[in-house]
């Protein structure tokens, strides 16, 4: 092969290589962006999807908590429980309606209750709190303020 059909063959590849990149230049860049556009409109909807749902989920464990004691399942008069919704979601004070009305001297129990629905466990500081009842770790404290 002399020097210059080297030459030419050189010059041939490199006239190519321009061309090439100057087509596919345009092209590329274009190409991606559509398909990065099309892909983030599917995850985009996919997460509206999910967190509608966690949302509705969320939504029908509070209002489950909140109707707790009219379900027949809660084993306490409805009139002993106080809601707190968080860290726990009701107190029961069983039998204080019976104390309030004269029909007993005293509670028999105060019961911590958490309702769940689905297959929602306790959180960490939930099984903190039965912890402390277990292990008997309960005090009460009566505040007096002022004269």
């Amino acid at each position: 092969m002399s020097v210059v059909t080297a030459a030419a063959l050189l010059a041939g590849l490199l006239v190519g290589i321009a061309v090439c990149y100057r087509l596919l230049g345009r092209r590329v860049p274009a190409w991606a962006e559509a398909r990065l556009r099309a892909w983030r409109q599917a995850e985009e909807a996919g997460i509206r999807e999910e967190t509608a749902r966690r949302s509705e989920a969320v939504l029908r464990g509070r209002i489950t908590e909140q109707l707790a004691p009219l379900l027949a399942t809660f084993a306490f008069e409805p009139a002993d429980a106080r809601f707190l919704g968080t860290p726990v979601d009701f107190v029961v004070f069983d039998g204080l309606t019976e104390v309030d009305s004269g029909r007993a001297r005293a509670l028999r129990s105060i019961t911590f209750v958490d309702v769940k629905t689905g297959t929602a466990g306790l959180s960490t500081i939930q099984r903190r709190i039965r912890d402390c009842l277990a292990e008997r770790r309960v005090a009460c404290l009566v505040i007096e303020s002022g004269p």
